[in-house]
């Protein structure tokens, strides 16, 4: 983590959030999932900041980021986005989105893709429809499971760490260091239990897979296997419903926290996509 004035930017309705800014050339924005925080993505920061500019930020609740009760829904937070990228000048950005990270993404599409600030969107990992019955979906609230939601808000208002504990054996695929799984905890810890339930419960019954017909920049649908995630499955369902140019990656059972322990692998499928689907200049990417 940066510790200067300059890694802090204040959004239009008053929340103070963190981002960290490396490198030069055209930008990526890589937004981090839920619980999560822009910490998680540092073994990604050299690979992808040696040609591109690299931006990472704490959603609203999470990191180093305000711990405001106002706007943790992913309107809002798609709407902190577009103030950061208005506040970076930002132009041709690569929006990347990790698991709620990726509704996100779509959320700043639907309300703010006529910008024209994103000219390419990654979905990585992400379960767009958390409450849906499709076959697709395997997250653990599918069929609109709201008590088991309500479950897990006592479990984490009960004892925080477990529930973290619990989160970091749902999202790797293998056995990891102690280091690791305390860095990965301690990450999560950092959104208070009243905050995250507030976002949780606002994302899981919203059905983003209805966003992605809109999209019209090339879009990454990368997807992983892990305990409690199953993004490949969901991405063969994503693409069905995309209507503009798309790249499919799926990498297996990497966990669902692959860009960390894999980091090269993960590294090259975004820059392949990036190469392969260039920005004209004056254009559109095609």
């Amino acid at each position: 983590m940066l510790h200067t004035k300059d890694n802090f930017f204040e959004t239009d309705d008053g929340a103070i959030l963190y981002y960290e800014d490396y490198g030069e050339g055209e930008p990526i924005l890589l937004l981090h999932g839920f619980c999560c925080s822009s910490q998680v993505f540092q073994r990604n920061i050299a690979g992808l900041s040696r040609d591109h500019r690299l931006i990472l930020m704490d959603l609203r609740g999470h990191g180093a980021s305000s711990k405001t009760l106002s706007g943790v829904t992913m309107p809002r937070m798609a709407q902190d986005v577009k103030n950061l990228i208005e506040h970076l000048k930002l132009e041709d950005v690569t929006l990347l989105g990790w698991s709620m990270g990726g509704q996100v993404a779509l959320m700043y599409w639907r309300l703010f893709g006529g910008y024209g600030y994103v000219r390419r969107i990654g979905i990585l990992d992400s379960t767009l429809y958390p409450f849906s019955e499709g076959e697709w979906n395997l997250h653990g609230n599918r069929c609109y499971d709201m008590d088991k939601a309500n479950a897990r808000l006592i479990r984490m208002l009960s004892d925080h760490e477990a529930d973290a504990e619990a989160m970091v054996d749902g999202m790797v695929a293998s056995p990891v260091s102690p280091e690791d799984r305390q860095f990965i905890k301690e990450e999560i810890m950092k959104t208070p239990p009243y905050i995250a339930f507030s976002i949780y419960s606002d994302f899981l019954g919203r059905d983003f897979t209805d966003y992605l017909p809109a999209v019209t920049v090339p879009t990454l649908f990368l997807g992983s296997i892990s305990p409690a995630v199953h993004g490949e499955a969901a991405m063969d369902y994503y693409i069905t419903r995309c209507r503009t140019d798309y790249r499919l990656a799926k990498i297996g059972p990497c966990g669902h926290f692959f860009f960390y322990f894999y980091p090269e692998r993960f590294e090259q499928i975004v820059l392949d996509f990036i190469r392969d689907f260039p920005i004209p200049k004056g254009g559109t990417a095609k």
